[in-house]
């Protein structure tokens, strides 16, 4: 499966390589919406996740979804997230299934339980607008850091996330 955003604010979907693409856009999003990633699941062929921006529609609120079964259904995912700062990038773990990563126009979050909450994980970052997030990850000492490109062309590194991935672990065996 290849998930593809557009600027027109519609989801695509291929399950042939291409020759042919699906619309599965929520039906909340309205035009002008801007995809600004989606994340195709490392764990799930059928999960992806997508940042909407919808500050072109004087909407300054984030807008973060997921979907299971390869865009048929859609749930908004922003439970813990302030308000106030446009979605900017989703990116789920590639490690650890149900953590996720978020950026919005003021800080970085993270979710444990894929996406059905979120928490801050600013850690003493300023405010500023972070434009994507990136996993790096190390087998060779099966550690990973996670970095966030922010708006001014800088960098903010988030150095091992192993107790982010044992927290979520720990969660979901919790409510296994």
């Amino acid at each position: 499966i290849l998930w593809a955003g557009t600027d027109d604010g519609h989801i695509q979907v291929t399950t042939n390589g291409g020759t042919t693409w699906r619309n599965v856009t929520p039906p909340s999003i309205k035009p002008w919406t801007r995809f600004f990633n989606i994340e195709a699941g490392h764990f799930d062929n059928l999960t992806a996740y997508a940042a909407a921006n919808t500050l072109r529609l004087d909407d300054i609120n984030p807008h973060f979804f997921r979907t299971h079964d390869g865009g048929k259904t859609w749930t908004e995912i922003n439970t813990g997230i302030a308000g106030g700062a446009v979605a900017n990038a989703i990116r789920e773990d590639p490690r650890q299934k149900g953590l996720l990563y978020a950026a919005t126009e003021l800080q970085v979050w993270v979710s444990f339980d894929d996406g059905d909450h979120w928490q801050s994980l600013k850690n003493g970052m300023p405010p500023i607008s972070v434009r994507d997030l990136q996993v790096k990850d190390d087998w060779t000492c099966h550690c990973a850091d996670l970095i966030a490109g922010t708006h001014g062309r800088g960098f903010w590194i988030l150095d091992n996330v192993t107790p982010l991935r044992q927290a979520a672990a720990a969660r979901a065996a919790l409510s296994s």
